[in-house]
């Protein structure tokens, strides 16, 4: 999946690419033929944001990159920064169109156009929309917010060249200050989006939740499972674009560990496959109610339990028959499972297995005490 989205995001970043290099000279040689400023800078303009789709190529390449030591949870908080830093670019380039415009109004310069820029400056916006609108649509597809920052300044982009085609257009039917406001408008807009991309990188960087009728869908299906009773907890982060989940489930605590196992393992794979924005799931299996955790603490582990059990069958003959001990860890008590060669099965309530009950009914914490027999 990692690899088809950093396929995906070179594909398109090499169409904008192909696109921008072409128009810039488009705009450029034109715009130096027809005496307009105005679309010279576009030119220039698009020329920049080239620089962006390079960030976003490199970006793409190493935000791939698998986890290692130094980063287990892999490089794609990298595709975060770089949307910061587009957006702070959208912010940037707003604020210079701003100050032009304002500064145009202060002190207008009369410069006569030629009709045909109009043609070059309507192109610019053909095709800065569709590389929007190709952008965004496998943006969405592979939820990527490296591509989306990428499309948002594209899109900035048509909104700059609709100031081109106003500045030009007045320019020609002679208006004055026309173009000026008409940049100092769209400038706002930009920075608006520009603000919009950082806000939303920034809530990827502090682990905001995911959306919560997501999130929501998520605990829906968990608790639909078999074998879950309830779902204690649910969190959820996203990073660069992608969803990861941490929950913790209740299962029977007499299940064994690989059926408990099994439960989270389906968890995970049906998350994955029913929801593609989510790309990681970690699944916390408890066997009592959270709030028994703190009672279940208190009680001794497996070692501890096992040396009191042994040094009270001590005495007891037979006793090193015992094949096995399974422990159930029960809220405040531990039930336990003996288990004894078959062959003493013809007589359950032999000595032995009475000797051994009444011994372990004597330990602190021991709860329930079943002898099994097995071959």
């Amino acid at each position: 999946m990692i690899d088809q989205r950093q396929r995906t995001i070179k594909k398109v970043t090499f169409v904008g690419i192909v696109v921008n290099i072409l128009l810039a000279a488009a705009q450029i040689v034109s715009g130096w033929l027809a005496h307009s400023q105005a679309l010279v800078a576009d030119g220039l303009h698009t020329l920049a944001d080239l620089m962006s789709d390079f960030v976003v190529l490199v970006t793409a390449h190493h935000a791939a990159k698998e986890a290692d030591e130094d980063h287990p949870y892999g490089h794609a908080r990298l595709e975060t920064l770089s949307s910061i830093f587009l957006g702070v670019a959208l912010i940037a380039v707003a604020v210079g169109m701003g100050y032009r415009g304002i500064e145009s109004m202060a002190s207008a310069q009369a410069y006569e156009t030629h009709s045909y820029a109009l043609i070059f400056a309507a192109l610019a916006i053909v095709s800065k929309e569709f590389l929007y609108q190709y952008t965004i649509r496998n943006a969405r597809k592979i939820k990527s917010t490296l591509l989306e920052s990428n499309a948002l300044h594209h899109r900035s982009d048509v909104f700059s060249s609709i100031v081109v085609v106003i500045g030009v257009g007045a320019q020609v039917a002679g208006i004055a200050n026309m173009d000026a406001l008409a940049a100092i408008i769209v400038s706002i807009m930009i920075s608006l989006m520009g603000i919009h991309l950082v806000k939303k990188a920034f809530s990827e960087l502090i682990d905001t939740s995911l959306d919560q009728q997501l999130v929501e869908q998520i605990r829906q299906h968990i608790e639909n499972t078999d074998g879950v009773i309830a779902v204690h907890r649910l969190r959820s982060r996203s990073m660069g674009g992608m969803g990861y989940i941490d929950t913790e489930i209740r299962v029977n605590p007499h299940l064994s560990v690989s059926e408990a196992h099994f439960i989270s393992l389906y968890i995970e794979n049906t998350i994955k496959s029913k929801f593609s924005e989510i790309i990681d799931v970690t699944v916390h299996i408890d066997p009592v109610a959270e709030s028994d955790h703190d009672d279940i603490l208190k009680l001794p582990t497996r070692s501890e339990l096992l040396f009191s059990l042994y040094s009270a069958w001590e005495g007891v003959q037979g006793s090193e028959q015992v094949r096995n001990i399974h422990l159930h860890y029960l809220t405040d008590a531990i039930e336990i499972d003996v288990i004894l060669p078959l062959q003493n099965a013809s007589n359950p309530d032999s000595d032995l297995a009475q000797q051994l009950h009444s011994k372990a009914a004597n330990i602190p914490f021991v709860g329930q005490i079943n002898i099994y027999y097995a071959p």
